[in-house]
């Protein structure tokens, strides 16, 4: 017998105000325009769980998020790309006087100059719906930024979302980025239907509560040096670290064991396997055995290997159970 087929979902209609403005949602720039109320309320309490909090909203599109966001805090500094949306949602929500629509490339400036350009200043909250491609790039500015946002609250690609999260076994590099910065929680999911038009792909709410300073231990010029340590840890993620880091440092198979062991690692681990804690200790004995190796960072590297370009949803299973280890 033929498989029954499964009814398409009914493809929500855009909210009357799109329609009077005539807005359509711009495929260069990654543009899904979050129409569900519902969800747009329960992100905007996310962002503003007391009330009267400064938002720095970054992507704010036709300001269907704007709007909630102006109705809890104190002060919206609301960022838009497109200038044409960026006018219209400023005249159509110009009865809010506590908000600021301002058309930039967020990329551009630092978050403190936003939030001055448009009227307010720190302790804020930064939240956002952000395109796929530039997920990654804004997070970490926000996380790096000082000052930076006690809170962070964006909607993301679930499995980005899972990403970021990690957990026991599933770390990965952009999770171990964002946790040496603050520590993440999946909110909730977002279905694809409470888009306009609606994307391919679920979607999910981050939260990111942000530390008063970094996880770690060290001075802040040897982070981009633990940093390098890591990005090379999840250069093979599939490989036990014992021969990731023999591979990437060219070293002996005796001398990374032996590191290994020195960090209290177990010489079968994988990159995933390892939090936070764990890529310190490992950092402190390779600056005390192999200080050379660290200082080895080249100039012209990439911020960050772990862009959302070469993201695969396969990175997510959890292979040390049904796959033999390597030698």
């Amino acid at each position: 017998m033929p498989k029954a087929l499964r009814p398409k979902p009914e493809i929500p209609e855009p909210p009357e105000y799109l329609r009077r403005i005539g807005v359509k949602p711009r495929k260069s720039l990654g543009q899904h325009f979050l129409i569900d109320q519902f969800i747009l309320a329960d992100i905007a309490r996310a962002c503003c769980p007391q009330g009267g909090e400064t938002v720095l909203e970054i992507g704010a599109g036709p300001g269907g998020l704007t709007e909630e966001l102006a109705n809890l805090a104190g002060r919206v500094v609301a960022v838009e790309l497109d200038e044409e949306l960026a006018a219209s949602t400023r005249e159509r929500l110009k009865r809010f006087k506590h908000l600021e629509v301002i058309a930039a490339d967020v990329m551009d400036y630092e978050p403190d100059e936003l939030l001055s350009e448009g009227g307010a200043e720190p302790p804020y909250t930064a939240c956002g719906n952000l395109p796929y491609y530039i997920t990654q790039p804004i997070v970490r500015r926000m996380l790096e930024a000082q000052p930076g946002p006690q809170r962070v609250v964006v909607l993301v690609q679930r499995e980005v979302a899972q990403r970021i999260a990690g957990g026991p076994g599933r770390e990965s590099l952009l999770s171990i980025s964002v946790k040496v910065y603050g520590a993440p929680r999946v909110l909730f999911e977002v279905p694809h239907t409470a888009f306009w038009p609606p994307p391919k792909v679920q979607s999910a709410v981050i939260a990111i509560e942000k530390f008063a300073a970094p996880a770690l231990d060290l001075p802040a010029e040897e982070i981009e040096a633990f940093f390098y340590l890591v990005r090379a840890g999840f250069a093979q993620p599939r490989k036990q670290l014992h021969n990731v880091l023999t591979d990437e440092f060219t070293l002996e198979r005796i001398p990374v064991l032996a590191l290994l062991e020195e960090a209290g690692i177990a010489a079968t681990s994988r990159a995933q396997h390892l939090q936070v804690a764990d890529w310190e200790r490992l950092y402190g004995v390779m600056k005390r055995r192999h200080p050379a190796l660290l200082e080895a960072i080249e100039a012209d590297a990439p911020e960050d290997e772990d862009t959302n370009d070469d993201f695969n949803p396969d990175d997510f299973e959890d292979e040390s159970d049904d796959e033999p280890d390597d030698e």
